[in-house]
């Protein structure tokens, strides 16, 4: 059963509990303790950790007075507001993340867990996310000074972007009383880094999925001593992760990763908790999470930091040089995303050609010069989650261009023409089924705003995102309409309605 069929099936078994019923609510927290705050998954607002709490019981980083709420509403059938990007995605008749979030292994063998457990008041998580610090080299035009520290020195230099209707984007000021600016002590001294390194052990001993984020994890030296954990606390259950840029600012840190990656692919002989001796390496697998949203200068633009070639070259290094990372491509789908799609669609079936399923077996090839093909997964992947904020780069504002919409549903059929066949598993140079539904959903999505935003949003849409490349442009040295030709006639309209409020 694939990834799509999964999340059907899960469809089902939670309306058995409720009608928004999501797992990933009790088994799934993204952590980011420069700020303390945390989450579910990815999509609803982040929420403070009370320090009161932690103080006594690290665990409760993820069980949190605020997710107990939110469970109890699922539990009762009630839609908690925070989750309103899986509501959306149901509302136009497409599978939502909390189905396929659900049916993913981590939480659908956990289904009686969860629902024996009530609200969950001490359910462990097994899906993890953690950003331990904020550093990155990056200024992503969807990001903001709180998860960078080269947006926060640009603002520092430069001030927010400043609107003609007197609001600010990226104001430093504002974030921090909505808590969202890291704490101001050193990383060392974060009361939460604390509590998380004294809840790890026990939480080590269950958790499924740990992922790492930022910021650029390559640039803070907790993700190394997460990574040296594992080489020394084997876990075969184990699928570790990074999210990163993969152009961290010095060569010696991406040597340093690589390193590390090709240990923790050695296999060791160790003895688990029931006392079973084996030989495996330190954990299940790897994946390395690349953030990248189209291709060549346009992807540089969005992701100012990016040298593209570089990236590019960093990628096939890693799956030249290790044995089973797989690489997993994440586009935030955006209005600067469509142009290139097609041709960033190329670049994942390219590498998928190249690399396929090739999976050695570490164990057997150790110390031969022989290659063990073991067929069990494939090492090149990615995913399209559409970006919702800022909502002046989302897709839905290109509902009103036809031209736009045709670019992306070329790309759909792109990907059909290069689907793979039946045999999920056997067949792994082409496209997945789910792949296909998520582009359809991303474009049932942008064709949602003829009816979900207003012409006077619209238009307020259209002179932010004006305002903000115009400015961007200034204090970065880019041209925006140079960049990005493919979009004249929304840069035009855009133009016209910011000189037209002048009037």
């Amino acid at each position: 059963m694939d990834y799509y069929q999964n999340a059907k099936e899960a469809q089902k078994k939670l309306k058995t509990v409720s009608d928004s019923m999501c797992l990933a609510k009790w088994l799934q927290v993204s952590l980011h303790l420069p700020q303390g705050q945390t989450q579910s998954c990815y999509h609803p607002p982040t929420h403070q950790i009370p320090l009161d709490e932690i103080k006594n019981n690290p665990q409760a980083l993820h069980n949190t007075r605020e997710k107990l709420k939110q469970r109890e509403m699922m539990l009762k059938g009630e839609k908690p507001k925070g989750c309103n990007y899986c509501w959306a995605t149901e509302k136009e008749d497409n599978l939502s993340d909390r189905f396929y979030k659900s049916g993913e292994w981590w939480a659908v063998n956990e289904f009686d867990n969860v629902v024996d457990s009530g609200v969950g008041e001490s359910i462990a998580p097994t899906y993890v996310e953690v950003n331990f610090n904020q550093a990155c080299n990056f200024k992503c035009i969807y990001c903001s000074p709180h998860l960078s520290t080269a947006w926060e020195k640009e603002i520092d230099e430069f001030g927010p972007i400043n609107f003609k209707d007197g609001s600010m984007h990226n104001h430093i000021p504002s974030l921090r009383a909505a808590n969202l600016m890291p704490l101001d002590v050193a990383t060392a001294e974060n009361p939460y880094v604390d509590a998380f390194w004294k809840w790890w052990p026990e939480l080590y001993k269950t958790v499924k999925v740990f992922r790492m984020t930022g910021g650029e994890p390559l640039m803070d030296k907790n993700t190394f001593k997460v990574l040296s954990y594992v080489d020394d606390h084997p876990n075969d259950e184990l699928e570790l992760s990074i999210t990163s840029n993969l152009c961290p600012p010095s060569q010696k840190l991406f040597d340093k990763f690589v390193t590390q990656l090709k240990k923790i692919e050695e296999p060791r002989t160790w003895t688990d908790a029931n006392d079973n001796i084996k030989t495996t390496p330190a954990c299940k697998y790897f994946t390395l999470y690349v953030s990248v949203d189209s291709i060549g200068e346009q992807a540089e633009y969005i992701r100012d930091g990016l040298d593209f070639d570089i990236l590019q070259q960093n990628v096939e290094h890693i799956l030249d040089n290790t044995h089973s990372t797989i690489i997993s491509f994440i586009n935030t789908f955006n209005i600067l995303t469509i142009p290139r799609l097609t041709e960033y669609l190329q670049m994942v079936l390219t590498l998928r050609k190249k690399y396929g399923m090739r999976i050695v077996d570490p164990i057997q090839s150790n110390n031969s010069s022989e290659l063990f093909d073991v067929a069990t997964r494939q090492r090149i992947w990615f995913d399209t989650p559409f970006l919702q904020f800022p909502n002046w780069l989302s897709i839905q504002n290109l509902s009103r261009y036809p031209a736009y919409i045709e670019i992306m549903e070329q790309a759909l059929e792109f990907m059909k023409q290069n689907k793979s066949d039946d045999n999920y598993y056997k067949t792994y140079t082409g496209f997945k089924d789910h792949e296909i539904v998520k582009l359809e959903r991303n474009i049932t999505w942008a064709k949602s705003g003829t009816t979900q935003v207003s012409d006077e949003q619209f238009a307020h849409n259209q002179t932010k995102f004006y305002e903000t490349t115009m400015q961007l442009d200034e204090r970065r040295n880019l041209d925006f309409s140079k960049t990005f030709p493919e979009l004249k006639d929304w840069w035009t309209d855009c133009t016209a309605q910011f000189e037209s409020t002048d009037e």
